[in-house]
């Protein structure tokens, strides 16, 4: 049992191996979130998530849980909210509260949590722009360079952006906002980021989700700024072998030979207290899209081409 937050929160079988290549098990997964959880709470705290439950990481068994489970403790905080997805048009969504829920949670095997990019208090106003970039059967160092063409296509527009790694094989570009447009401003906004991209490099990137059809591209994924729409959270543990991490950047660090598998659970703490959090400036940046919006490249309502 831990105290934590001023609840007492059982845990058991701390023993079980869930990396068995690494040895890494149940109790170093629940010590590494709470030795980084004042860095991982403001992409957690008041947000609506899902999550990602790993019983066995080793063999990949994993289940996406999109709204709440059932059986939960009154403490662990839920919130009924409106959604196109649910048959009654409502649905009981998780909502990051403190280090005893996100513990709580591990214990039931759920290794990474995905948040949205809008909190509670303006649920249909996010706080944060989302780039995904995920790449097939390319050279990582591409990956780099189409993320610094993302940041340099978003500063033309005075947006200041930041990037994380995916804990798979891509990268994250997130971009701070104020909370005051919708989420189809946001979503048009990365839109049009995303076809300025292709412009300049039309053989680099692909919109084409199926797989088989993106050998040797980068598909550009503006999806994740759709309402009810997810990506995973800066330090949270992938389901990957090996544990990787999906780390938060400094810029400067994708101009030389850095890749995604440099980063897991057992060297993300030491990093953090050498460099400090790249996403430090992040929670508290506040950002208008007025001038990428009134810049008279944005194409509503019309699907990209």
């Amino acid at each position: 049992m831990l105290e934590l937050d001023g609840r007492r929160v059982m845990i058991g079988n701390l023993d079980a191996v869930l990396w068995p290549d690494d040895g890494i098990t149940k109790a170093e997964l629940i010590e590494y979130y709470l030795d980084v959880a004042e860095h991982l709470m403001p992409f957690f705290a008041n947000r609506p998530f899902s999550l990602l439950r790993s019983p066995d990481a080793a063999l990949g068994e994993s289940v996406y849980q999109k709204t709440a489970p059932m059986g939960l403790p009154t403490w662990v905080t839920t919130r009924r909210i409106r959604t196109e997805h649910a048959a009654l048009g409502y649905a009981e969504y998780l909502v990051g509260t403190d280090r005893a829920a996100l513990v709580y949670l591990l214990n039931l095997g759920y290794i990474s949590h995905h948040p949205w990019s809008s909190t509670v208090e303006s649920i249909d106003r996010p706080d944060m722009l989302l780039i995904d970039l995920d790449p097939t059967e390319i050279a990582f160092r591409e990956v780099r360079n189409a993320a610094m063409l993302v940041r340099d296509l978003l500063m033309t527009f005075k947006i200041r952006s930041w990037v994380k790694t995916s804990g798979g094989a891509g990268l994250h570009v997130l971009a701070p906002l104020a909370p005051v447009h919708g989420f189809d401003e946001v979503l048009a906004a990365a839109e049009t980021i995303t076809r300025m991209a292709r412009q300049r490099e039309p053989s680099l990137f692909t919109l084409d989700m199926r797989r088989a059809r993106r050998r040797g591209k980068i598909l550009i994924d503006v999806h994740r700024n759709h309402r009810g729409a997810t990506l995973v959270s800066p330090y949270a543990v992938r389901e990957y072998p090996g544990a990787p991490v999906s780390t938060p950047l400094e810029w400067h660090e994708l101009e030389r030979g850095i890749y995604p598998q440099d980063f897991h659970l057992r060297n993300i703490r030491e990093r953090v207290a050498r460099m400090g959090d790249p996403l430090a400036r992040f929670p508290t940046t506040r950002q208008s899209l007025a001038p990428l919006l009134e810049s008279g490249r944005v194409r509503r309502a019309r699907p990209m081409a």
